[in-house]
């Protein structure tokens, strides 16, 4: 029995772990995102097309996506997994701690978080894009 437990864990030892990789598209997109004039802080990006998905983050009003799908793509921008961060500083600082610059946190309308719905739309090609967001009431 102890012998088949070992070769048990043996065979789960040797298994490759699954990880997803977006396909290499050999182009990024990158540039910076405001609403009504003022800097999204931090917000997450879905970058769709019909030939694929990829994901960004905005970090200091700046966004980078790597393996961007090429074409034309639609950006949908979400700031509300965002507002955890904001308060999680402000109890932090409240509590005597340094946790950084303070975020601004900016609540986007619900239109924006979807692709399909943002109306923010461009064309990525091989390279370096660079696009940048302005979003407005």
């Amino acid at each position: 029995m102890r012998f088949l437990i070992l070769a048990f864990a043996a065979a789960l030892a040797g298994c490759t772990r699954y990880e997803y990789r977006l396909p290499e598209t050999g182009a990024t997109l990158e540039g910076t995102i405001t609403y009504n004039g003022e800097t999204i802080s931090m917000a997450q990006l879905t970058v769709l097309s019909e030939n694929g998905q990829a994901l960004g983050a905005v970090e200091a009003g700046r966004y980078k996506v790597e393996r961007a799908p090429l074409g034309d793509v639609k950006i949908g921008i979400n700031t509300e997994a965002e507002r955890g961060n904001a308060i999680g500083q402000a109890m932090a600082r409240a509590k005597g701690a340094n946790p950084g610059p303070a975020t601004k946190f900016i609540a986007l309308p619900a239109k924006y978080w979807d692709p399909d719905t943002s109306g923010v739309t461009t064309t990525v090609k091989k390279g370096k894009n660079t696009f940048d967001i302005v979003l407005k009431k």
